[in-house]
């Protein structure tokens, strides 16, 4: 595995490895707590149905109507006496938050259940009770849960009785029992209301698992859902008109509720807490719970296995923009994808009711990300200090050098890599030498440098050593040959055209030849003791420095082996591409293949006069090869391979002996 991909792997384990052990710790309970909290916030209170009212046993109606401080010891006629007013003013369903499970004044009792009966939409609160099961040594085994129904003869007259349970955690209230399956899947109140709203009966609701726990929509704080007070709602019940508009249709909800918290003993912790202490009653949350069954806004959380799937994706792509950009952009990006994602979460939130988790992908993550990713960072630019001072060492200017040093990290002393070589020479170097001063050979050679060198490394290309007037450059190939190839192929004709095509006067620009190979060479430290120098070595860098030298003989400018051809056969690069036939080098016993590398290609009738004529010669048939020279000459009288293979036909026609064999054209050493 490369580098590349095994500090992307880091990062993503590191990641992803931060995640996990968040979701299994505590911290991973943030969404239940400070992630709703953010997202009712960013939501706001939303309007519940005008269906539901409730109406308050609160300390204002006590003293209104003469009765105790505790709701609890008021007399059952007064409640009596309010079912048959919500009947009269045409209530949908009345349900009772408060339970009746111990016999009181039998008159009262009695009222309250012809009442209950008269109405015929009764719905009665059920408690549940929770005893642990112990050992022998008090530790808990279980628990077990007891229901508490409503007395007898209330219960009798209801219409349904079911409980209302919530689930406590430590960040608050938020779900509901639809169905309780504690004790055998009962529905719960709410549940029930809601299906007599809908016209249906009991017997009708059954549980499903998608139904039993939901997740409560809460509308807003204490108050939000409209509330009369009992005293109040008694009044309205006695006016047909007021109480037809209070309640006709309606689902009326009567329980404990009081704006003084000191005097409200259920009361529970959400989100719309207030700071000051005022939490939310038991009887505005069964409410809620009602409201979110008629108008479906429970909130709908994805399936766990799909919400860890997406946490770890996005930990993978938090930890990709860490590796792949600047520490700056990461930065940026980071941010802004966790923001991003927090107003998505809210939008989906109000808008679809979808409760998407805000704190781990939208915060942790990354947080997580940013810090392995600095620390990534960090250690990737000590690393690059350390290569540029390596690099310095061995004589490489600080641009390209990252790479090749990066190369050698892990190698002692060097390794073997494929690559392709370009040899350059400038034309009459020698005569020019000798016409300018040392320090004028010198200007004039830094200037073709500074025009040469970046055209190189723009290609991908890496300078590996520069003797005199000649450079030896290098295209690596460790990921795809195809690549390297074209890149050196396209550098060569960006540096003909800038060398070669320059106008009159461009005193950046010297004619240079080219000549390209590709193959195995090793990199790495060449010297000895203190002075050691990073060069790539081989016969593929004698090769290409010998391809090279053969445009003086071919009157070309741009050389290249069938090895560096080949991996472009189906995806060239940039100019045309001409065979020249199989070459034996001087100094070399195999033969290659070469080609010439143009800008633009030769008229039709002479590319396939010179492509006869090169056949023929390797085929021996002398005669023919000069013939169609002559006819490519005449159309092309400059061209370089045209006049060499005219000039061995006509020296082996004369009967001057030439080392040529078997179809190749061998080369003497001079």
């Amino acid at each position: 595995m490369q580098r590349l991909d095994k500090t992307l792997l880091g990062l993503m384990l590191a990641s992803l490895l931060t995640m996990a052990a968040t979701l299994l710790s505590p911290a991973g309970d943030l969404e239940h707590g400070i992630g709703l909290e953010l997202l009712y916030a960013l939501r706001g209170t939303r309007p519940p149905p005008p269906d539901v009212v409730i109406i308050t046993l609160d300390s204002r109606s006590a003293r209104a109507l003469g009765q105790s401080e505790r709701p609890e010891r008021w007399p059952r006629n007064l409640h009596a006496r309010l079912v048959r007013g919500l009947t009269d003013r045409g209530a949908r369903v009345i349900g009772f938050d408060v339970l009746f499970e111990r016999a009181r004044e039998p008159e009262g009792d009695q009222a309250l259940a012809e009442a209950i009966r008269r109405a015929g939409n009764v719905v009665l609160m059920e408690g549940i009770s929770r005893e642990a099961v112990t050992r022998a040594d008090g530790q808990i085994l279980a628990h077990v849960d007891h229901l508490t129904r409503p007395l007898p003869l209330l219960r009798n007259a209801a219409w349904a009785t079911g409980p209302f349970i919530m689930p406590k955690t430590p960040s608050g209230i938020f779900e509901f029992w639809g169905f309780v399956p504690s004790i055998g899947d009962r529905p719960s109140l709410p549940m029930l209301m809601a299906q007599l709203m809908t016209a249906g009966t009991p017997a009708a609701i059954s549980p499903s698992p998608d139904i039993r726990l939901r997740a409560l929509n809460l509308y807003g704080p204490l108050g939000t859902i409209r509330t009369l007070s009992y005293a109040e709602a008694l009044e309205r019940v006695a006016d047909p008109v007021t109480g037809d508009a209070a309640f006709r249709g309606k689902a009326v909800l009567i329980g404990f509720s009081e704006f003084n918290q000191s005097r409200q003993g259920d009361i529970f912790r959400t989100p719309y807490s207030s700071p000051d202490g005022l939490d939310v009653s038991g009887v505005e949350l069964c409410a809620s719970a009602l409201s979110n069954l008629l108008d479906g806004s429970t909130l709908r959380r994805p399936p766990d296995s799909l919400l860890i799937a997406f946490l770890f994706g996005w930990c993978a792509a938090l930890a990709a923009i860490w590796r792949f950009a600047r520490t700056t952009r990461a930065l940026g990006l980071s941010a802004g994808l966790g923001v991003a994602w927090i107003s998505l979460a809210g939008w989906s939130f109000a808008q679809h009711q979808l409760w998407l988790p805000v704190i781990l992908p939208g915060m942790i993550a990354p947080l997580a990300a940013t810090a392995f990713g600095l620390l990534s960072h960090g250690r990737a630019a000590r690393q690059r200090e350390l290569d540029l001072h390596k690099a310095l060492e061995l004589g490489l200017s600080r641009k390209g050098s990252e790479k090749l040093v990066s190369l050698l990290r892990d190698h002692d002393g060097g390794r073997s890599v494929h690559g392709v070589c370009l040899c350059s020479d400038i034309e009459a170097y020698t005569s020019l030498s000798e016409n300018l001063s040392p320090a004028d050979t010198r200007e004039t050679l830094n200037r073709y440098f500074a025009r040469f060198l970046p055209v190189v490394e723009a290609h991908g290309g890496h300078v590996m050593d520069i003797v005199g007037d000649s450079i030896m450059c290098l295209w690596l190939a460790d990921h795809s040959a195809t690549n390297a190839c074209r890149n050196a192929c396209n550098a060569a004709l960006a540096l003909h055209q800038a060398m070669n095509q320059a106008p009159p006067g461009d005193i950046t620009a010297l004619p240079t030849r080219f000549g390209l190979h590709y193959g195995p060479v090793f990199l790495g430290e060449v010297g000895a003791d203190a002075r050691r120098e990073l060069r790539v070595v081989g016969d593929i860098v004698n090769t290409s420095s010998r391809i090279q030298s053969l445009n003086k003989n071919l009157g070309t400018r741009i050389l290249a082996s069938g090895a560096v051809l080949e991996p472009l056969a189906d995806s060239p690069g940039q100019g045309c591409m001409r065979a020249l036939g199989t070459f034996v080098l001087a100094g070399k016993r195999h033969a290659i293949d070469l080609h010439e590398i143009r800008l633009a290609p030769l008229p039709t009738d002479a590319s396939e006069a010179f492509d006869i004529a090169r056949d023929a010669y390797a085929r021996g048939a002398l005669d023919v090869a000069r013939l169609h020279l002559r006819i490519l000459l005449a159309t092309c009288p400059e061209d370089g391979p045209g006049r060499f293979y005219v000039e061995r036909c006509e020296t082996r026609l004369a009967g001057r002996p030439l080392p040529d064999a078997d179809g190749c054209v061998v080369l003497e050493a001079k």
